[in-house]
């Protein structure tokens, strides 16, 4: 509820005035006049909503599960996450359900840029985006890669986030627990998108999951799989291994995993995996292709 980069003031003495003294000791406003007006300086408007760059969604994502990391000790004795599945919250709690999609795509936007180099496709052809949400990463992809049409797979109230966010992509209605998620018997892509996924489930249900994707792409078809990949000394990169523990409280059973897990999910599945690809951050993409 900050002013956006409009001048405020507040009497002395007021809670208020105390909060906008916080403002300039953070570097998220400045003292304005000698009435002690303020006003909002850059950082400081990234925090209200609407304006460019906002991380006002963000935000509330982390206030959210901010709280919820009270529960760790909790949750590192019993192995038990603290918040309900995804479909039950989004049943449950669709507002801040979908405002924590509007937080990825805000993500996304900041940090998901170097997918398409990562991802490497050198055609276009139909893409699927399993559980994609808003479609941010598919929509990097669209965007980059000529003759590229990206199609979101997610649950239905998924959609108006997608709507609003990148309505240029597509959006079927689909789902997990459903064989090949939902998808008619026949129906082929040229790739298939798994982004971010696998760390929210434990490893059989990863690897039921790359298999359903797999049983999805027609011959010489490419899985992508860009996620958090854990080092196989399980403690590097730093990040990943910090998101891990983050797993164990938001998801039931979910972690990061190595990429010879991965590989072994995915060559299970019958698919040729190549080698691993990093950039600088800590997300990592492991192509596959299916024979044919």
């Amino acid at each position: 509820d900050l002013p956006g980069q409009r001048g405020f003031a507040f009497g002395p003495g007021t809670a208020p005035r105390l909060f906008a003294g916080l403002l300039v000791v953070l570097g998220l406003a400045r003292v304005e006049d000698a009435e002690r007006g303020f006003g909002l300086t850059g950082r400081g408007a990234e925090l209200v909503d609407g304006t460019s760059g906002s991380i006002a969604e963000i935000v509330r994502k982390e206030w959210f599960f901010y709280r919820v990391w009270a529960e760790l000790p909790k949750a590192i004795g019993d192995g038990h996450a603290r918040i309900a599945p995804w479909r039950e919250r989004l049943r449950d709690d669709p507002a801040q359900s979908l405002a924590f999609l509007r937080a990825l795509d805000d993500l996304a936007a900041r940090f998901g840029a170097g997918l398409p180099e990562l991802a490497g496709l050198e055609r276009g052809g139909r893409l699927l985006d399993v559980g994609g949400g808003a479609g941010s990463h598919s929509a990097y992809l669209e965007a980059a890669v000529p003759g590229l049409e990206a199609t979101v797979l997610d649950l239905p109230a998924a959609e108006e986030v997608l709507r609003e966010r990148h309505p240029e992509l597509g959006f079927v209605a689909g789902d997990f627990d459903e064989e090949r998620f939902g998808r008619p018997s026949g129906e082929l892509w040229d790739h298939v998108l798994i982004a971010n996924l696998l760390h929210d489930h434990p490893p059989q249900r990863c690897r039921e999951l790359i298999a359903e994707a797999a049983g999805l792409l027609a011959p010489g078809g490419t899985l992508l799989i860009y996620d958090w990949v854990l080092g196989e000394d399980r403690v590097t990169p730093p990040d990943v291994a910090v998101f891990a523990l983050m797993m164990l409280v938001e998801n039931e059973g979910g972690g990061t995993w190595t990429e010879g897990e991965i590989r072994s999910w995915v060559e299970a599945a019958g698919l040729r995996a190549e080698p691993l690809r990093r950039d600088p951050g800590p997300i990592a993409v492991l192509r596959a292709t299916r024979p044919g």
